[in-house]
């Protein structure tokens, strides 16, 4: 079989061989007679399936003589010939605007400047070397090369076919090759096809790729047989990113493109199941994550502001738009959600994920989601969770920076930025860990702190009030303050933007954010909170805090794991650390010694203290007095 009769069947996507009883259009596409037939007799369809002209199929069918894929060897030399001498068969493309082919540089598609091939941006003005519209540019610049060799290489090896009942001519067969061998690298093409995406076809966004397909080509010819099959659309293009979760269409017009938007917003890439829904937008807006090392750090380390995070993005994606920056929550201060409306932007973050600011090391996960585990076991750690999040997957050893787990000690919560493989982890709900379920959050408890109570303010009819909408229940009462966990996100920021709450004649409570990190009676006494940031800068004696009992070490939690294990710390022979380089091994004792009697004093002031997580109450007599 001749090489150059290597072609598609664009209705059953079958190979065309030199003996197949072929019809070739009006519009130079070749099909399996029986294909083209059949197509017309059960779906009466008589337009081209490629680019749609009408009644071309049915014209062609209508001819007496079968047309098949053969030529003579002169035929194809001359035809050889004229494709060295001629331009491209493919369309055209500004010269300007072309991609170089020097191995060792290329050109920039805005501006035209030579850069090193190393470079991913053009020195001259910034532009990615691979842009949406470049990449397109390429893809074309690719096809029409492949097609050249395709029929060069073809020359040699024809063999003579003046057996053939009817040759195609040679205007035919230059026409055949520019349409059924082109394929696009990446996925199928139709019509105009990448010929003229990039001057005519308008982009539509994709989102929410599955996070359960990595293969892009497998994903865009996905998305193509579900979109001519429940959608009897046939787009130009399909380019999948699967590690952003996004990627781009090339329609023929506004009319198809706000069918999808508007009209059809959702496909399902799987209509038995109805799950995998990939979502159409006009405008992209592609969700990743910027983590702050700490790991080498100092505890006191100054973190950078949101919008010194922006500025700094901009300015390493040279001046492309991003709309936002914030950070994802108090609790974890060292993450930050960015959203980016460009794609250069983030294809580029891709290939360099890593940056310096302030001089702290930054990783971005790009397209990445974020989730949250709350009251976990005290003594729970990062590795545990991420044994647990890879049997849930079912997966040995997640790919490296695919998972981020930033585990707060203090608070008992966790945050997880999931990427890549492991993504699949944020569309579940429930964690097994060591055999217990925990719950999968989009976001942690919305919780309010109310202040001051007193004797008049009855609890049943705080919650009965209407600002909190029925969505309210109360946490735990510490004296002269209620805490409260809000149920829907739009009552806690209503009752944030109000501040305070008033019933009837009774005195003013003020409504704040509570924030379990603000509050000494949710923080343990361990190495963080207490020994080896706060407790080194006193001298071992008690009096010094008599006079202010409402210093926070009268409030926290007691850990005897953890004062146990800073005393064992102390009585060792080789006892050094960077926090106790000032003191002594018996200074450090006397210290930990006054924390105890600290902690007494504080139980006793509160008449409540904890054993293993249960509150005891202390029934003291009244007459009864703590002398020091």
């Amino acid at each position: 079989m001749s090489p150059l009769a290597k072609s598609e069947c664009r209705i059953c996507e079958g190979e065309l061989t030199a003996t197949d009883d072929v019809i070739l259009t009006e519009c130079h596409h070749t099909f399996h007679r029986s294909c083209a037939q059949k197509r017309l007799d059960t779906r009466n369809k008589s337009d081209c399936p490629v680019c749609h002209q009408q009644s071309t199929v049915a014209n062609a069918l209508s001819r007496d003589t079968a047309a098949t894929i053969t030529q003579s060897t002169e035929d194809v030399d001359d035809l050889s010939e004229n494709i060295e001498e001629d331009s491209d068969p493919m369309i055209p493309m500004d010269s300007e605007k072309s991609t170089d082919t020097n191995e060792n540089c290329w050109e920039c598609y805005e501006c035209s400047v030579s850069n090193a091939e190393s470079i991913k941006r053009c020195q001259n003005c910034g532009k990615l070397k691979y842009g949406i519209s470049s990449t397109i540019h390429e893809e074309v610049t690719n096809e029409e090369s492949a097609s050249k060799l395709s029929v060069l290489g073809s020359s040699e090896s024809i063999t003579s076919a003046s057996e053939a009942k009817n040759k195609i001519t040679k205007q035919n067969m230059e026409s055949a090759i520019e349409s059924d061998e082109q394929k696009s690298l990446d996925t199928k093409f139709s019509h105009e096809g990448a010929k003229s995406s990039a001057q005519s076809g308008v982009v539509v966004y994709i989102l929410d790729l599955p996070s359960n397909i990595n293969d892009n080509i497998r994903l865009a010819n996905l998305i193509q047989s579900r979109m001519e099959k429940s959608l009897q659309i046939t787009p130009i293009m399909i380019k999948c990113y699967s590690k952003l979760n996004a990627g781009f269409i090339y329609v023929h017009d506004n009319q198809i493109k706000n069918r999808l938007v508007d009209e059809i917003k959702q496909l399902a890439l799987d209509p038995i199941e109805g799950t995998s829904l990939i979502s159409f937008r006009d405008k992209i807006e592609i969700i990743s994550y910027i983590v702050i090392d700490k790991t080498n750090e100092k505890k006191n380390v100054i973190l950078p502001k949101a919008d010194e995070i922006l500025k700094r993005w901009i300015q390493i994606n040279h001046g492309e738009r991003t709309s936002s920056c914030d950070q994802v929550n108090i609790q974890f201060p060292n993450i930050y959600r960015i959203v980016s409306t460009s794609f250069d932007d983030s294809i580029a973050v891709m290939s360099n994920p890593d940056f310096l600011i302030n001089k702290l090391l930054a990783h971005v996960y790009v397209g990445a989601q974020c989730r949250y585990f709350e009251d976990l076991p005290k003594s729970i750690t990062k590795d545990q969770l991420e044994m647990a999040i890879c049997d849930l997957l079912g997966i040995k050893i997640l790919p490296p920076f695919s998972l981020h787990i930033e585990l707060n000690k203090q608070t008992s919560n966790a945050c997880i930025i999931a990427a890549d493989t492991a993504r699949q982890c944020a569309t579940r709900d429930v964690l097994y860990l060591d055999g217990k379920s925990i719950l999968i959050k989009d976001n942690l408890a919305f919780r309010l702190l109310l202040y001051p109570l007193n004797e008049v303010h009855d609890n049943n009819d705080i919650l009965n009030q209407k600002i909190f909408d029925g969505q309210a229940k109360i946490i735990e009462q510490r004296r002269d303050k209620l805490i409260l966990e809000i149920s829907n996100k739009e009552v806690y920021d209503e009752c944030l933007r109000f501040g305070v709450l008033r019933i009837g004649t009774k005195p003013i409570l003020i409504i704040e954010n509570y924030i379990p990190l603000h509050d000494p009676e949710e923080l343990e006494i361990d190495a963080d909170v207490w020994y080896d940031s706060e407790m080194i800068h006193y001298k071992p004696d008690i009096m010094q805090f008599i006079a202010n009992l409402d210093h926070p070490i009268f409030r926290y939690k007691w850990n005897a794991d953890a004062w146990l294990q800073q005393f064992q710390k102390a009585k060792s022979s080789n006892f050094t650390t960077d926090a106790h380089s000032d003191l002594s091994s018996d200074q450090t004792r006397h210290l930990l010694q006054m924390t105890v009697m600290l902690n007494t004093i504080g139980a006793i002031r509160k008449k409540v203290y904890l054993i293993n997580d249960q509150q005891i109450k202390l029934n003291l007599d009244s007459k009864l007095k703590t002398i020091v």
